[in-house]
């Protein structure tokens, strides 16, 4: 039986990669019932699943996304939190979830930082409505004026929001929770994840593949620092793609 989660919405917002981004939500609902699911988009026709929808635009620049996260997704959710994810980011292990975790108001994966900054990662967060809810009551104090959104929030922002009784998760609860570009160990387990580069953590190289093949279609992606750092960090699947390019032009 799959792990109930009735305080938390699953969010999706995403305009461009549809077919990656209803992976990554099937992923979830594979894995946990969740109170609701709230998908942002400009096509919800691809997305089969029941949920709750917001149509917008399919925005210019990923200001857009960042704007609509903090300002369209508050007035669509009911529930204590949101579980937020995007395109290269799902549950990864569903036996991890605490419901410790519904105690802080932003956990996400920490970053590198050692100045008391480092948590988190916004790709894939757990964040309290009433913090979703306040920025955008509080839309001229804390303006999403930039695309990199979850470092306004988590290093701008952060301490005029935490004197005002916002909690941000310890380094180790958000560890648990979920990991980026600093994971703790090659054999550590979390709740979730977030980055491309890192399906290989995640994905048996059949899925990975699946993935890849959507990821080289798209030329946001393929020609992005996202594929650039999936390729870095994965020589081994690098030189089997280097390997299939040189058959087929040879074929």
């Amino acid at each position: 039986m799959k792990p109930l989660l009735p305080d938390v919405t699953l969010v999706m917002v995403e305009t461009r990669e549809h077919a990656l981004a209803k992976l990554a939500v099937d992923d979830c609902c594979r894995k946990m019932s969740f109170a609701d699911v709230v998908i942002v988009t400009d096509r919800p026709q691809l997305f089969e699943r029941q949920a709750s929808y917001k149509v917008v635009q399919d925005w210019p620049t990923k200001l857009g996304w960042s704007r609509s996260w903090w300002y369209d997704v508050p007035k669509l959710v009911h529930t204590s939190h949101t579980l937020n994810i995007q395109w290269d980011s799902w549950v990864w292990d569903a036996s991890i979830w605490s419901d410790e975790f519904l105690k802080y108001d932003y956990v996400g994966a920490p970053w590198w930082y050692d100045d008391g900054k480092n948590v988190g990662n916004g790709g894939f967060s757990l964040v309290s409505t009433r913090l979703k809810r306040f920025l955008l009551d509080n839309r001229g104090a804390f303006p999403c004026d930039t695309p990199v959104d979850d470092d306004l929030l988590c290093r701008k922002y952060r301490p005029d929001l935490e004197s005002v009784g916002f909690r941000w998760a310890p380094e180790g609860i958000a560890h648990r929770f979920a990991f980026e570009c600093a994971r703790p160990s090659e054999v550590s387990q979390h709740f979730g994840f977030h980055a491309m580069f890192n399906w290989p953590v995640v994905l048996d190289d059949k899925d990975i593949a699946v993935r890849l093949e959507l990821a080289a279609a798209s030329p946001y992606i393929r020609d992005s620092y996202m594929m650039k750092a999936f390729l870095d960090k994965n020589p081994r699947i690098h030189t089997q793609l280097l390997g299939r390019a040189t058959l087929e032009a040879a074929e």
